[in-house]
Parts: C-alpha cells; sequence; structure tokens
C-alpha cells in the first residue's frame, strides 16, 4: 500500500483504525540528525568555559578587498494573501432543560456534579480541569468509552505550536547553532588581526572591547577562546561568561560599562532540553540583549559604543561573503520569518553607510575620525527608532545596534505602551487581546482590572494603540508566521450572533474563546523566548467503529486562517530549502484535517447532517492528534518521545518585566469541555478538550520545568474571569459495559 494512502487524513474507515501501527512500521522519520531532545544526565553537563572549540578552518578575508555588503535580509514567503470566507449560519436556537431531560445521552456522563449541569444548563457549556497531560488523551478516552467528541479550536492551534516549536528547534540544532559558532570563530579570527593593526589609541581600545565582545559570545556557545585571544582581556570575558551563567538579574557589564538584565540569559523554553540547545540560547541572547547605543539617555552621542559597533560590522563585511555576511543572514533571515525583524538596527544598515560614509575599504584608524563620525551619525538618523522601549531608567532608550536582535513583536509594543513604571507596572495578557480586537476583553479591563484607576494616563494610551492596529494592513498581519499566529487568534475574539449554535452565544462562551486565545498566545511567546523583544515596566486493527456521533466547534474562520498560515508556514520554509520531507507530509496532512474541520463546520452551520465517514473521524480524533503530535515532536510513535518536560503540555514564557518582577503566561495541563449540541434535530451532550490558561505574576522567570512541578504540588489561581465557564469536577466519564477498542 502507497504511504500516501496511510497519511490521508480523510482515508477509509478500516486504514484510520490501523493507521498508527502501519506508520510505525513504514515511516522511519528522518529527522534532523544528532538531534534527541533529552535532559542532559549529570555526567553530560560540561564545565563553565567548554574544552571543545568549533572546527572550522581560519576563515580568509574578502580576497577583492573590499567590504561585502550585498547581503540584504531576504526570505521568499511564496504565499498568496488570505480573504475569510463568507459562512451562512442558520442554526435554530435551542435551550438546555433544566433537568437536561432533552439531552439525549445523559446517561453516558453519571460524573457531572451539579455545579456542572448548572452551568450547562445556563450556558450550553463548561469546562472543567484535569490532570490529562495532553488535550488528545481526552479524544482518545471518548473513542474508548464511545462518547461523543467536541472538536475545539483549542485542538488545532496546538497542534501548530509543536510544529513551530519543534521545526524552529530542529532548525537550530541542525543548522543555525553550528552557523553562530563558525560565525563567531570567525569574527574573532578577523578582529583579533585588525586588532593587531591599529595604531590609533582610541580605535584601538574600541576594537579590543570587539574582540572580548565576540570572545563573550564565544563562551557562552560552548566553545573555547583561541590560542592568541589577547590575554589582558581574559578577565573581562570570564567575567562577562559568569555572570551569564548566574542569570542573577540587573548588573553592571564589566565589559560594556552598562546595566545589563542577566536574569534574562535565564535558560527556559524549548532550549532547557539539551546542553546544546541551552548553549545556544546564551550565545544568541549576547547578540541579542547587549546593546550598542548611538546616543546617552542625556542625548550625548555614545561614541565609544558606536565606533565599536562599526568595528564589528566592518570585520564581518572584511570576511569572506561565506564566512562572515552569507553566515549572519543565514542565521537571521529564517528567524525573521518564524518571529519578525529586529527592532533595532542590524550589521546590514550599518554596513551600508559605513560603505557610504568610510568606503569599500575602510581604514580602521579613521572610524573615530570627528568628521567620519559626524556623517555617519548624519545617516544614521534616517533610520527608524525602536518600537519597544525598555522603560527602565538605566536602559537605552535611543537608536541601537544590536549584532542579532531581538525581534518586534507587536504584543510587546502593546504591553509595552499599556504599563507605566510606577503607577502600571505589570499589564495584562488582556490589553493584547483588546488591542487586537476583543470587546469581552476591554469590558474585563475595566470591570474587573480597572487599569484608568491606577494609571489615568491608560485610556489614552490604550485609544493610540487600538487606533494603530485597527489600521494595520492585512499584509502585516499576514507578513511572517508570528504575525500569522496572532491573525489566527484574533478570529476568536469577536462575537457570533443569529444562526450560530446556543452554546456559542453567551458571555460565558466569549470568556471561553478569549481564554484559548491567551493560551495560544502564551504558547506563542514560548516557542520564541528566545528571539521575541520583551516589553520591561498508536492503533492495531480495533473492533469495527461504532456509530457515535459527534460535534466540531463551527469556527470556520479560525479553521480557515489556520490553513493559510500552515501553508503560508510549509511554503516559506521549502522555499528556504528548510523544511524536511517528514515534517512536509505532516503539514500536508494537517491542512487535510483542517480542511475536513472546516466543511464540518459549514455543514453544521447549515443545518446538514454529517456522514457517517465525517462521524468516524471525529470518534478517532484522537488517534490523528497523537500522529500529528508525535510525528512533529521528532517521533512517529508517542512513547518515544522520552523528554518527560515534551511531553507534557503545559508550559510557560515571561512576556513583561518590571522591578525584579515578571508576567507570566502559561498553558496548565489539559481542561475537558463538556457541550451540548444539536445534531439531527436533537440535542447530545459532548466532550471535548481546551486549554487551561494562567496569568500571574513571578519573581523570577521561570522554566517549564518549574512550571510543570508547581502544577502538579502547588498550582497558581486562574484569573478570575475564567468562573465564568470553569466548574470543578471530581469523577471521571465512566466506562461503559462495551467499551471501543481501537487497538491504540
Amino acid at each position: 500500500m502507497r504511504k500516501e494512502e496511510l497519511i490521508s487524513v480523510l482515508g477509509k474507515s478500516n486504514l484510520r483504525k490501523c493507521i498508527a501501527a502501519a506508520l510505525s512500521v513504514m515511516l522511519v522519520i528522518p529527522a534532523f540528525s544528532g538531534c534527541v531532545f533529552q535532559k542532559p544526565t549529570a555526567e553530560s553537563t560540561p564545565s563553565p568555559i567548554p574544552t571543545q572549540a568549533v572546527s572550522s578552518p581560519t576563515p580568509a578575508s574578502n580576497p577583492s578587498g573590499l567590504m561585502f555588503v550585498d547581503f540584504k535580509p531576504d526570505f521568499n514567503k511564496g504565499a498568496t494573501a488570505y480573504t475569510d470566507p463568507v459562512v451562512a449560519a442558520n442554526v435554530k436556537d435551542y435551550k438546555v432543560a433544566p433537568d437536561l431531560s432533552n439531552v439525549e445521552n445523559t446517561d453516558q456522563f453519571a460524573n457531572l456534579n451539579a455545579d456542572q449541569t448548572a452551568a450547562l444548563v445556563q450556558n450550553g457549556f463548561v469546562v472543567s480541569p484535569t490532570t490529562q497531560e495532553q488535550l488528545f488523551y481526552i479524544y482518545e478516552d471518548n473513542a474508548y468509552k464511545k462518547v461523543p467528541s467536541f472538536i475545539s479550536s483549542d485542538t488545532v492551534l496546538q497542534l501548530y505550536h509543536i510544529f513551530f516549536d519543534f521545526t524552529l528547534r530542529n532548525l537550530e540544532m541542525s543548522e543555525f547553532f553550528d552557523e553562530a559558532k563558525k560565525l563567531n570563530n570567525n569574527l574573532l579570527s578577523q578582529l583579533i588581526l585588525e586588532y593587531s593593526s591599529v595604531t590609533d589609541p582610541t580605535v584601538k581600545a574600541q576594537a579590543q572591547k570587539a574582540v572580548a565582545y565576540f570572545g563573550v559570545a564565544q563562551l557562552a556557545f560552548g566553545e573555547t577562546l583561541p590560542d592568541n585571544f589577547p590575554s589582558e582581556i581574559k578577565d573581562v570575558v570570564t567575567q562577562e561568561k559568569a555572570l551569564i551563567d548566574s542569570a542573577a538579574g540587573r548588573s553592571e557589564s564589566p565589559l560594556m560599562g552598562s546595566e545589563i538584565d542577566y536574569s534574562l540569559f535565564t535558560v527556559r523554553g524549548h532550549y532547557t532540553r539539551t546542553v546544546e540547545l541551552g548553549d545556544y540560547f546564551k550565545g544568541m541572547s549576547w547578540y541579542g540583549v547587549v546593546p550598542f547605543p548611538l546616543y546617552d539617555n542625556d542625548g550625548t552621542r555614545d561614541t565609544n559604543s558606536t565606533v565599536m559597533a562599526i568595528i564589528s560590522t566592518i570585520a564581518l563585511c572584511n570576511l569572506n561573503a561565506d564566512d562572515g555576511a552569507k553566515l549572519w543572514e543565514n542565521i537571521y533571515s529564517p528567524t525573521c520569518f518564524f518571529v519578525g525583524s529586529s527592532d533595532d538596527v542590524t550589521p546590514y544598515e550599518y554596513a551600508q553607510i559605513i560603505k557610504d560614509v568610510y568606503g569599500d575599504k575602510p581604514d580602521l584608524n579613521t572610524v573615530g575620525a570627528p568628521a567620519k563620525l559626524d556623517a555617519f551619525y548624519n545617516e544614521t538618523d534616517a533610520l527608524p527608532a525602536p518600537q519597544i522601549v525598555s522603560k527602565a531608567a538605566a536602559d537605552s532608550k535611543s537608536k541601537q545596534f544590536r549584532f542579532m536582535g531581538q525581534r518586534y513583536i507587536p504584543d510587546s509594543e502593546v504591553l509595552q505602551n499599556l504599563s507605566d513604571s510606577k503607577l502600571r507596572p505589570i499589564p495584562s495578557g488582556l490589553d493584547v487581546m483588546a488591542v487586537f480586537g476583543s470587546t469581552r476583553a476591554e469590558n474585563i479591563l475595566a470591570d474587573v482590572y480597572k487599569p484608568a484607576q491606577q494609571w489615568p494616563g491608560y485610556t489614552d494610551a490604550f485609544r493610540t494603540m487600538k487606533n494603530k492596529f485597527d489600521n494595520l494592513p492585512d499584509s502585516t498581519w499576514q507578513s511572517n508566521m508570528y504575525y500569522g499566529w496572532l491573525f489566527t487568534l484574533k478570529s476568536l475574539l469577536g462575537t457570533f450572533g443569529n444562526g450560530y449554535p446556543s452554546f456559542m452565544k453567551n458571555t460565558a462562551w466569549q470568556d471561553k474563546s478569549l481564554s484559548t486565545a491567551l493560551g495560544s498566545w502564551a504558547e506563542l511567546r514560548h516557542d520564541t523566548i528566545l528571539y521575541a523583544k520583551g516589553s520591561v515596566a498508536e492503533c492495531g486493527g480495533g473492533e469495527e467503529t461504532p456509530v457515535v456521533k459527534g460535534y466540531v466547534e463551527p469556527n470556520v474562520a479560525l479553521y480557515s486562517r489556520l490553513l493559510w498560515l500552515v501553508q503560508f508556514s510549509e511554503t516559506g520554509l521549502a522555499n528556504r530549502g528548510l523544511l524536511p520531507d517528514d515534517v512536509k507530509e505532516k503539514m500536508d496532512t494537517f491542512s487535510k484535517m483542517l480542511t475536513f474541520l472546516q466543511n464540518c463546520s459549514v455543514k453544521e452551520l447549515n443545518n446538514e447532517e454529517l456522514t457517517a465517514e465525517n462521524y468516524d473521524d471525529i470518534l478517532t480524533y484522537g488517534g490523528w492528534m497523537e500522529y500529528m503530535t508525535a510525528g512533529f515532536s521528532d517521533g512517529y510513535k508517542w512513547m518515544q518521545i522520552t523528554s518527560e518536560t515534551d511531553r507534557n503540555m503545559a508550559n510557560i514564557a515571561d512576556v513583561h518585566s518590571a522591578n525584579g518582577n515578571y508576567l507570566e503566561e502559561a498553558v496548565g495541563n489539559a481542561s475537558e469541555i463538556y457541550v451540548v449540541v444539536p445534531i439531527g434535530g436533537k440535542l447530545y451532550l459532548t466532550r471535548g478538550a481546551a486549554f487551561d490558561y494562567y496569568e500571574f505574576v513571578s519573581q523570577q522567570r521561570l522554566t517549564d520545568e518549574a512550571w510543570q512541578s508547581m502544577v502538579k504540588s502547588a498550582p497558581k489561581a486562574r484569573p478570575p474571569w475564567t468562573d465564568s465557564f470553569i466548574r470543578q469536577g471530581a469523577e471521571d466519564v465512566p466506562v461503559p459495559a462495551d467499551p471501543y477498542s481501537t487497538g491504540c
């Protein structure tokens, strides 16, 4: 049988029942070599300064003797523009009887308590937290117990997070880390060579600091300093490395002489999984965190920092292109496609100005000449200012160069502008969703959090942000994977009117949808923790499939937007040569799944009964989720994912900092969602899975491992507004006398 037949989501039912077993035998996924996501053992933990340096030939200078500046960052997106489909909704209103007497299958749900039942009567649905560590566990349990499934929007958003996170992580280990180490090694060699030739004392001092800067990165990446590294700066380099490793908080940089928040070097996100990922995180954080400001905060020129940045850029451009500028671009451009462009000036912008001011073959001894610096500063005046500016007093507020700057993300701009260092230092994820279009988030903020009472300037600041993002063109929302993810979440922020099922037309459902959007946003911030610029204030042969009628959450716009995003991501990565065949197969399957859910939603909204095959696909949805989750996670069977952290969906990200406090956005274990739905003129009770969203302030930047431990032993309180739809339940759905065995 052909592989393509086996991986089709909409294949024949007998194939669906045995697909995981067949795939586990026939499809050996050729994941990126050498990338096993396990926590390092104590024996494998390196010493503070590793002993094995990257093996690469000594780089050659550009043979022409001229700077190479033709490396404009670019990424071939290759996707078409998106337009929301027009959908007619014609579902008749219905009410749930106080005793659930008009619901056909309540006998399957003897586990529900009085609070859960009352919420079903009032809102048509209820969400109950569980200890399950993956959403698909609930759907697999549904199939076993012959319980009608409710396919939630949470499930497909979770799958996109898993694709995004693991694809980025694999690229980091198979491509970006080696390129970053090679690039840094080459720059060190070039800078040491150029440092030795400089005679002007002012320039030489900054050239020495540039050598030290890349020396710190060398150690952060887990490499050793070269034998010819200047002995007089080894101490300051090792001091910086010690501060990076301690990640203790704000301190004056021994090298830069300015204050740096070293807590940003806390290894977190998916970078805790291996020593190598942790080293990549530290080295790239050094590139992204440490600024070279053009001006001090009092408006005077910071010429030392600027000269240091110019020297570093010249060294990059003096290298042979394949050893320097193109290596930089090979890392920067793909990560732009994932996250976005740097919010600060990069070597590319400086290279163009250096060429204009100093010529194609600059003499380093003239870099600090007043007339040349005047001309350089005049040209930098035309560069865009950063959009996310720290409100911490010690941090630079001016334009600044960063070697591989952290990226502009719109939600950080919102959080930055809707916080005040004294009166409202900690904002909320609700601010982001309100600015992006959620009237319900606006109302919760006004009624529960009352930001305008904390900070009188909030209302004007909110209006400014709201006006900006209301008028943001679709081309921007569809410009990279990060923006595209947010664009998809916006489909959860509106209201559903006449013609939609009754459970979707109340305030509690708006709150649940808001929780889903925030949970997915928390995963987005988790996946991009390194790059995003933060703001500061399996189945064998089973039985014959039973007929169990399930239901798909009919949010056509969400499935349609996510389908566009999946295809946009696939095309963009493939055109760059960064999409392995096994991941492409999973993405194609994901597209078919989303098309299926979209088609089912349209039928439901048009009062059309789904087909027996549609119901069969819904019943076995948990198996498909497991297949997709394991496939994206570098395994072809779920049991082969050995990292306990990766097997647990709970993750966390700090998104804003103020005075040593960090706003944490998190997802916990899977929740159950029970929904009364109309099928064939009757009402049925269904069960699905949903995010368990958290937001709280922490005094330290938390890792996934720390958060997962907290979820198990000392869970945080959920946001108060989620009380509208969450009810605790103590019992599980009972097992029927004749459960369905899929062979899993």
